[in-house]
């Protein structure tokens, strides 16, 4: 890839990920908020617990670190609150369909949906936790890490910083 190229496509992820920066901050969501960043190319996500779920009433970190080719190429999602989830690692790597059929057109806000949806119904045929647990006694564990790790008090930052900085305000 030329000199250029690589510029056009940062220049590119950066315009994008500040437009969608604004977009969440202004209008948040009802399954998360963005933190507080110094650098465009990484995020905080505070991700909420689903409503009659087993991680209800749980805050979640998640990091979303985006390549110099987004859009056109997804983020690499990781949990950085532990959680007991079928289809997320022990080491918090997400494995969800959306990023290996991952579109130009998809969006941070795309992935929040996607995470929101997968916490409230996991695939529980994934390899990566519970295998071998009753849904009863997945439950518990999920419910169980969500009270030890994700009920913690967690200060959502003020969003403005990397807008500042960057004085696109």
């Amino acid at each position: 890839m030329s000199r250029d190229n690589m510029n056009n496509d940062v220049l590119m992820a950066t315009q994008t990920l500040i437009n969608e920066y604004r977009q969440l901050t202004s209008h948040p969501t009802a399954y998360g908020s963005v933190a507080r960043t110094d650098n465009i190319l990484v995020w905080t996500l505070y991700m909420y617990g689903p409503e009659r779920s087993q991680y209800e009433g749980g805050t979640f970190l998640v990091e979303l670190a985006f390549p110099n080719t987004y859009p056109n190429r997804p983020p690499q999602v990781t949990f950085k609150t532990k959680i007991f989830h079928a289809n997320i690692r022990s080491d918090g790597y997400v494995c969800t369909s959306l990023l290996s059929a991952w579109r130009s057109t998809d969006s941070v806000k795309t992935i929040m949906l996607a995470l929101n949806n997968m916490m409230s119904q996991p695939n529980r045929d994934s390899p990566y936790t519970g295998q071998g647990l009753t849904d009863q006694e997945y439950n518990e564990k999920a419910r169980e890490y969500t009270q030890q790790y994700a009920m913690k008090n967690i200060s959502c930052n003020s969003n403005i910083s990397i807008l500042e900085r960057l004085h696109v305000l």
